[in-house]
């Protein structure tokens, strides 16, 4: 009898295993059978709803600045300015990007172009000089860079406000000394001494081949930028609109 009930209770526990095997498997289905329209339906109306608002990264802009290049010819007073010479081009285009991206001061001037250009004009063809010179007065506008020379422009821009016939004359007078407009801009901002004493050491009268104080340089290659976007301002982007300027 104990040996025909060992075999019995082994069928009992064989039998249980399957059962409960059975009773997991259909519980499993149920909860993986895909859902019936309607919680299809909730499920899409809840997506619809609340689409994903994707974030705009803070470094990313909406758009992009414009790239303006320098112009690859140019004169000043008449005379050629050499940007077939790589380092004068990239002397002349650290200024010219300093000018052509600073708005608010280009607007500035645009406003007064107008009056004060014909204002100064007048008194250059009075005195029988380029009118590139007006460009020079503009340059005035901003103190430079350097502590040490800003006693300077500030006797220059006095020069300008209280008699710009004057220092034009000294211009003027300047130019006949050294037969170069050049020369004549960067005597008039460091000194006529300083350029005859550079010009006798460097055995040469060539600005654009001399060595001079980084002020005087970066002064004459900034009123040639000022010339460059203010002689055709639509062509870097800047227009005024009807009734912006100023007499």
């Amino acid at each position: 009898m104990q040996d025909c009930s060992k075999p019995r209770r082994l069928v009992y526990l064989v039998a249980a295993l399957f059962m409960a095997a059975g009773v997991i498997g259909c519980a499993t289905a149920e909860t993986s059978a895909p859902a019936g329209p309607p919680v299809q339906a909730a499920v899409q109306a809840e997506r619809t709803a609340a689409p994903v608002q994707v974030q705009r990264p803070a470094h990313q802009s909406p758009g992009m600045v414009a790239y303006y290049p320098p112009p690859g010819r140019m004169d000043f007073c008449g005379e050629h300015v050499p940007l077939e010479n790589q380092e004068v081009m990239e002397r002349f285009d650290k200024e010219f990007t300093l000018v052509v991206y600073n708005h608010a001061q280009i607007y500035r001037w645009l406003k007064r172009r107008d009056g004060y250009f014909q204002w100064m004009e007048e008194r250059l063809r009075r005195l029988n000089l380029p009118e590139d010179l007006k460009y020079v007065a503009l340059a005035e506008s901003e103190p430079p860079l350097s502590t040490a020379d800003r006693k300077r422009w500030a006797e220059m821009r006095n020069d300008f406000e209280r008699s710009p016939e004057s220092a034009l004359q000294y211009l003027g007078d300047l130019h006949r000394s050294f037969r170069s407009w050049s020369l004549a801009l960067a005597a008039y901002c460091c000194g006529e001494k300083r350029i005859m004493d550079e010009s006798r050491a460097q055995g040469q009268s060539d600005f654009y081949k001399m060595m001079l104080p980084q002020e005087t340089e970066r002064y004459v290659f900034k009123v040639l930028a000022i010339k460059a976007v203010l002689s055709d301002p639509a062509r870097y982007g800047y227009e005024l609109p009807k009734g912006a300027r100023q007499r």
